[in-house]
């Protein structure tokens, strides 16, 4: 009986299996516009130092479902505690998103990569890290495209659908206990909206992020921030699910290896990402 690999795998296969020098990846949730993909190549040839481009992806629940006007992602960017998230995700589309722009990284679901480029960060022949299995994998891949000094870019003329699964909490404005509070709550109303091996996983590979790809300096310069992110993600969990958070604390050990190889493995750095933190 055939086994699900995971999407890095999948992706992976796909992408050995071809040989033009732009890679699409596209999910079974999303659709695009007809001319996203040229709108896409002609960035990408009009700029040799773009590693990958997306376009703005717009919510759609399901195919015969009007998009309900709100974006989907605008890109990635990573916060201080090191939380990859997913511009302007629940937002409304009302001009905010209209202008081209460097981001951190592409969300998977629709981006176009350089071929050159991927498989230039490409560990032990992965484009797509298999370790992660699915689920922040193109968070990795973006980090390691900027450490290379590629970059990355979000082109809102290039229009695209995606329904999510699970989408994340709003960001919380303001500072001090109420602000933590707020985001605690409605953390906690995201986290039960996933599965229990879902919410596992995404803990996993946060720390599979930092064990690859973050550097002495900037997390010390971040140390407070990944903490007290760590802290809330480990509270919610517990509360959510005591058992599994803590298998899941006892099971990354067995992984870190493969990690770590990864690593030693990687290209040298030539790009921080403290310049990329708000």
């Amino acid at each position: 009986m055939a086994t699900n690999s995971g999407f890095a795998s999948a992706c992976n296969r796909g992408i050995r299996a071809g040989t033009a020098p732009y890679v699409l990846l596209l999910n079974q949730d999303a659709r695009l516009e007809p001319d996203y993909v040229s709108r896409l190549v002609a960035r990408l040839e009009e700029d040799p130092g773009l590693g990958a481009v997306a376009g703005k992806l717009l919510r759609q629940e399901e195919p015969a479902i009007p998009p309900d006007g709100t974006i989907d992602t605008c890109g990635i960017e990573i916060r201080r505690g090191r939380r990859p998230v997913d511009i302007d995700q629940g937002q409304l589309d009302d001009g905010r998103a209209d202008q081209w722009r460097e981001v951190f990284g592409v969300c998977a679901a629709a981006a176009l990569y350089r071929r050159s480029a991927i498989e230039q960060v490409a560990v032990g022949g992965e484009v797509f890290d298999e370790l992660f299995f699915m689920h922040k994998e193109d968070v990795d891949l973006a980090w390691r495209l900027r450490a290379a000094g590629f970059r990355a870019g979000f082109d809102p003329s290039a229009v695209g659908y995606h329904a999510r699964g699970v989408r994340r909490a709003l960001d919380v404005v303001g500072s001090g206990p109420r602000k933590w509070v707020e985001r605690g709550r409605r953390l906690i109303s995201q986290e039960r909206g996933k599965s229990s091996m879902l919410r596992r996983r995404a803990w996993r590979n946060q720390v599979l992020l930092l064990v690859k790809n973050e550097e002495p300096d900037d997390f010390m310069r971040s140390f407070g921030d990944l903490l007290a992110h760590q802290a809330l993600q480990t509270g919610i969990s517990f509360f959510l699910d005591p058992l599994g958070t803590i298998k899941s604390r006892v099971s990354i050990v067995s992984d870190l290896p493969k990690a770590f190889a990864a690593r030693r493995a990687r290209e040298t750095r030539r790009s921080s990402l403290r310049d990329w933190l708000p």
